[in-house]
């Protein structure tokens, strides 16, 4: 999809504040905001890219399926080795919505 498609299905989702906007780990499935993004102290380009548990003191490591705690992990989509996220938005992947 394209970047435009993208940012419309945002708006449709969620309105026009985006930080309410809110994005679904790939490999946890916690749900964040961009608010809790920026809560946690992440930098902007990490919304929708990494888990917001990288930021945040107590979370689990990325791909650990013994640690059942219902946390955030350490996932990093962005610049990580392995890439599972599941939206391509003009050839870069992304989280999905979470709805």
């Amino acid at each position: 999809m394209t970047k435009e498609e993208w940012l419309l299905e945002g708006q449709t989702l969620f309105g026009k504040n985006i930080l309410q906007w809110k994005f679904k780990c790939p490999n946890c499935g916690h749900i964040a905001t961009v608010a809790d993004y920026k809560k946690a102290g992440a930098p902007e380009s990490a919304v929708g890219f990494s888990c917001v548990g990288r930021w945040l003191e107590v979370t689990k490591e990325a791909f650990d399926n013994k640690d059942k705690r219902n946390i955030p992990c350490n996932y990093s989509g962005g610049g990580g080795l392995i890439n599972i996220s599941p939206v391509e938005v003009d050839g870069c992947r992304v989280f999905e919505f979470g709805v």
